[in-house]
């Protein structure tokens, strides 16, 4: 096995031990169990791979929120708030580099997925009572009223548990209505 080659398994060792060590229940046993079966496997051993070294991770992300969410993981997980963007010759590649430790580097993955879906979950609820606030929903006369007149469904308890948090994140909102002019109708005089 050449250098590059035995380097690269010692990375992915140390990943798995990180994941081991912060791991939790069977998360961590199974990766425990990987380590150990791998490490014998390639003949490496503890002292070989190196958890506290510090080098640039890249982490990729989706959008503008993902991006703020990430960054702000690496001042949680590092306490520093430097960081790099990707501006190699794929632009559309969005990626933040961080300087941090392979256990560094996992526990930023762990959090940025978790929070990732949270941040998700509570957009979702914003964006509801955003349009509860703003009243963005057609009027009786709309062709949906018309089509599908006295139908509704029971709602499940975890819509009524989003609805409930629509409703308070509405009622901090400022619920403004754009220019009459700009959709048409004559502007109200006071």
């Amino acid at each position: 096995m050449d250098q590059i080659q035995h380097d690269k398994i010692k990375e992915k060792l140390a990943k798995i031990k990180a994941l081991a060590e912060r791991g939790v229940g069977g998360e961590k046993e199974t990766a425990m169990r990987m380590y150990e079966e791998l490490k014998a496997r390639y003949e490496i051993e503890d002292e070989e791979i190196t958890l506290d070294e510090v080098k640039l991770h890249w982490f990729s992300y989706k959008n503008d929120l993902e991006e703020d969410l990430l960054t702000q993981i690496f001042y949680m997980v590092t306490g520093s708030a430097s960081y790099r963007r990707y501006t190699g010759s794929y632009s559309r590649r969005k990626k933040r580099g961080c300087d941090c430790t392979e256990v560094e580097a996992t526990e930023i993955t762990l959090y940025f997925n978790f929070y990732k879906e949270e941040l998700k979950r509570e957009m979702e609820a914003f964006m509801s009572g955003f349009k509860f606030k703003n009243n963005l929903f057609p009027d009786e006369n709309a062709r949906c009223y018309q089509e599908h007149k006295g139908e509704e469904r029971e709602r499940t308890d975890e819509e009524n548990r989003m609805l409930k948090k629509a409703a308070f994140f509405a009622g901090f909102m400022d619920g403004n209505q754009p220019p009459r002019a700009l959709i048409g109708e004559p502007e109200e005089e006071d």
